[in-house]
């Protein structure tokens, strides 16, 4: 009979462990260490708290290193809307004198900055709705160099990256579907490729491993953000397209995830929440590692090298805020 009663209670005890593990395991998941839904992604803060500038954006700001210095690229909140570039240094968390530069954008629509074989290229939609892509020039830094417009028109800001030996721009047409396009040199550029996809807003472009990643929203109610794989071997289709479960009616940021493999870090907001969130893609539907930021933004957060964020504040002057970020 004693025997009896201790089987029981053993018994009972090891139901209410594997209760308990099974509720930590469906934590787990729901909290996405396990890799889940960003609609459950932890709370959490920066590394630092964020710096903020005394310049004023009205679209999305980027950054890129160059010269041993990080730039930070933005469109003015002047009548004319003209890009602006300035350096941020990490070390001292201070801003450069901001320059700014002869050419002008719409309001909304920010340059795409990438280095390029040493040299800092700023890519842009015009007034006109065309694209524009011109080099930094430190000798005279008002007025962009080796200027080229291309016969590419746009509703929306450009997406520029340097991927293996290529200058690639891409960018939604005004037809709506996603259009790419490179260069050896940065100055002349050869066929574009148009694909029949249909995108919301802006793409971004990221380079993974050997694969060039573009991210874009698709047309659905909900606007899930969709990536896809570029090989230039094969330009002509984009391979292992995935629809995620994360939505967005804004373009996201991109930036290598620092491992050798097609993956990528992620910044974006979704339509009713201002609120910056932070995941990994590792290749399938859910995003990895999810943050839930207390920081707010306007306009598409910024990933430069997976570990500095930058984007347009709520505050009403809409200032340029970077901070140092942990996934």
């Amino acid at each position: 009979m004693c025997n009896n009663k201790a089987d029981v209670k053993s018994a009972a005890k090891r139901g209410l462990w594997s209760k308990v593990a099974f509720a930590l395991l469906i934590a787990l998941l729901v909290l996405g260490g396990v890799g889940g839904s960003t609609a459950f992604a932890r709370t959490s803060a920066p590394r630092q708290s964020a710096t903020v500038s005394g310049q004023q954006s009205d679209a999305a700001p980027v950054m890129e290193a160059y010269n041993g210095l990080r730039y930070i690229g933005w469109t003015g909140r002047n009548a004319a809307h003209n890009l602006n570039l300035m350096t941020y240094d990490p070390a001292t968390r201070s801003f450069g004198q901001a320059q700014v530069l002869t050419d002008t954008t719409l309001v909304g629509s920010g340059p795409s900055l990438a280095n390029f074989y040493g040299n800092l290229y700023v890519a842009w939609q015009g007034t006109d709705h065309r694209l524009n892509i011109g080099r930094y020039n430190l000798a005279h830094p008002a007025v962009l160099a080796k200027k080229v417009t291309l016969n590419e028109y746009t509703n929306d800001a450009p997406a520029m990256t340097g991927f293996r030996d290529r200058l690639y721009l891409s960018w939604r047409g005004t037809d709506g579907h996603l259009n790419l396009i490179s260069s050896v040199d940065g100055s002349i550029f050869g066929s574009k490729v148009t694909y029949g996809i249909p995108i919301r807003t802006s793409p971004s472009l990221a380079g993974a491993d050997m694969y060039l990643l573009v991210f874009w929203q698709d047309l659905s109610a909900s606007s899930h953000i969709v990536v896809g794989r570029y090989d230039p071997m094969q330009p002509a289709n984009l391979s292992a397209v995935v629809t995620l479960a994360s939505t967005s009616q804004l373009p996201v940021g991109v930036a290598q995830a620092g491992v050798p493999a097609p993956y990528a870090r992620v910044a974006w907001r979704t339509a009713g929440d201002a609120h910056i969130r932070l995941a990994i893609f590792e290749g399938g539907q859910f995003l990895h590692n999810p943050v839930y930021m207390t920081e707010t933004t306007r306009y598409t957060p910024t990933l430069f090298d997976g570990a500095s964020l930058c984007w347009t504040g709520t505050d009403a002057a809409q200032s340029i805020h970077v901070s140092a970020v942990n996934l």
